[in-house]
């Protein structure tokens, strides 16, 4: 007869059966050109396919350097216009107060009492700081942020709007509210208090009440210059009449007919958004990473939380939560943001993210 899982000696945060739904909430971004003549002018910019003629150049081709026709999509900048916008919102909700789904109440309570720590030593303001600081530096535009050498990021909510100068902000170091002043074209300190505020809010409030921003990225474009849309997956890269590069695009009627507007998929911004990882204290790479369970960065796959990748320390998502009562302790004990250790942070972070964080361990099965 099989022995049962011997019962926890103390809280516990893992079981068998437990999730947390998204905090933040993304729209699809949409491309649209504009005119430095006319503000109302604003075409969505349309992805179109053509045909290229290049050569075989990877390792190992079949015909090396020989011709390499292909049909991929593309999007450019009409005629007419000379600047490009992309624009969505975001919603920040209080869902990681508790587990959207949860296999034990004890494990449950456990992690309300963790977030509820959390609240009351002012976290999650850390969080939206650092949120605001990602908004304010326009790396959500990505490849699109190096295309132009001027750009603005206007942040409108609740009748406040802040414009931002994105290229007097670092993309590794994070920026405080003087540092991210600096960068504001327009706007007041009160309204940058606002804005984290209300992010923080939108986290933390037990009303459920959302805290809703909308997001413009403004650049000077030349008519015809490409734009970079969210790359789709291939999915069948050997049928011969399948596209090389595609697009995300969305239906919108445009006059008298329906074309596929250039789109960023929430997922990227929401990656870019994330790029708060500041306490993974790794040395090969001192930079804000986007917060993952494993610390992994996809552009150099390194996986900066493993015991290879930091110096023999194990400190992934799942090896700190192994630790419930000293994190439980840690937070209860705290009395001001600066009291909470980059660890907390980074646990509760994952929580904000969202997604399902079951465990087989021991641990788990003892918590049903």
């Amino acid at each position: 007869m099989a022995k049962a899982p011997k019962a926890p000696t103390g809280p516990s945060f893992e079981t068998g059966m437990l999730a947390y739904a998204r905090s933040v909430q993304i729209t699809e971004g949409l491309f649209f050109a504009t005119s430095s003549e006319d503000a109302a002018k604003k075409t969505p910019i349309e992805v179109l396919e053509k045909g290229v003629r290049g050569q075989s150049s990877e390792d190992k081709a079949k015909n090396p350097g020989k011709s390499n026709p292909q049909s991929v999509e593309y999007a450019v900048i009409p005629q007419g216009h000379d600047g490009v916008e992309l624009s969505f919102s975001i919603r920040f909700m209080p869902l990681s107060l508790r587990p959207h789904a949860c296999g034990n109440t004890n494990v449950g309570e456990t992690h309300v009492r963790l977030a509820s720590g959390y609240k009351a030593a002012g976290g999650y303001s850390v969080l939206a700081e650092l949120f605001a600081w990602n908004l304010a530096n326009a790396r959500f535009a990505w490849r699109n942020r190096f295309q132009a050498d001027a750009m603005t990021v206007t942040v409108a909510f609740e009748g406040r709007e802040i414009a931002f100068d994105p290229l007097k902000l670092s993309l590794e170091k994070p920026a405080g509210p003087e540092v991210m002043q600096d960068a504001m074209i327009s706007g007041s300190m009160d309204d940058l208090a606002a804005l984290i505020d209300g992010i923080a809010h939108g986290l933390s409030n037990t009303d459920k009440e959302a805290f809703t921003v909308s997001v413009r990225w403004n650049a000077p474009m030349l008519a015809g210059q490409e734009i970079f849309p969210s790359q789709e997956y291939v999915r069948d890269a050997k049928k011969d009449d399948q596209l090389s590069r595609i697009y995300a695009k969305l239906p919108t009627r445009i006059e008298s007919r329906t074309i596929g507007q250039a789109s960023m998929h929430s997922q990227k911004i929401g990656a870019a958004l994330r790029h708060i990882d500041v306490w993974h204290g790794s040395d090969s790479h001192d930079a804000a990473v986007a917060v993952n369970p494993y610390g992994g960065v996809q552009e150099t796959s390194d996986v900066l939380r493993s015991a290879s990748s930091n110096g023999g320390v194990k400190n992934s998502f799942y090896d700190l939560r192994a630790k419930a009562a000293q994190l439980l302790e840690a937070v209860e004990a705290a009395a001001k943001p600066s009291d909470l250790s980059g660890d907390v942070h980074f646990v509760m972070a994952n929580l904000v993210r969202g997604g399902v964080f079951g465990s087989s361990s021991k641990n788990a099965e003892a918590n049903g």
